[in-house]
């Protein structure tokens, strides 16, 4: 089991990583184009802020679940660096258990608030503003799983790495 999902987040993980990689390519080579057309051909795009206004949510919410994966997230760390033993998992899992809370709060209304709005549509693209919000419930999916891996997998506890080995 163990194995499972270990597998099973290594892989969420990886191609996490790749897309967040090909969305910060789409924004940039979006924004060149769009500066191009306003300026060179004197004929703006209107669909390029929103493009970029939803993958650059896509990455917010899908780079919040690898960094937490990682632990990687900003923390202040220094009230339980002072406790020992016991005390000190005990504390990480009262903080972890919270975390879950707030995860699985925000996957419920996340996913209700996409699913509310799907027969909307929003600006030039005429899509729907799903598009922007099923990023949060994917998200809080990916880090569920991440949690289920700490659970059976201590070595998942720690830190891996640093924000420059993203």
């Amino acid at each position: 089991m163990t194995a499972i999902i270990s597998r099973t987040s290594h892989w969420v993980t990886e191609v996490a990583k790749v897309f967040l990689g090909l969305w910060v390519a789409a924004i940039v080579l979006i924004t060149l184009a769009a500066v191009w057309w306003r300026y060179v051909i004197n004929s703006p795009i209107a669909w390029i802020e929103q493009v970029s206004n939803i993958l650059f949510i896509w990455i917010t919410f899908v780079g919040a679940a690898v960094l937490y994966r990682q632990k990687l997230h900003i923390g202040v760390d220094m009230f339980i660096d002072m406790l020992r033993g016991r005390a000190k998992q005990i504390m990480f899992w009262v903080i972890e258990l919270a975390n879950l809370f707030f995860i699985v709060v925000l996957f419920i209304y996340s996913l209700k608030l996409s699913i509310d709005v799907l027969p909307n549509t929003y600006g030039a693209l005429d899509i729907s503003p799903a598009y922007f919000y099923f990023s949060a419930p994917v998200a809080c999916a990916m880090m569920v799983l991440y949690f289920v891996e700490k659970i059976v997998d201590p070595s998942k506890r720690r830190p891996e790495g640093s924000v420059g080995d993203f």
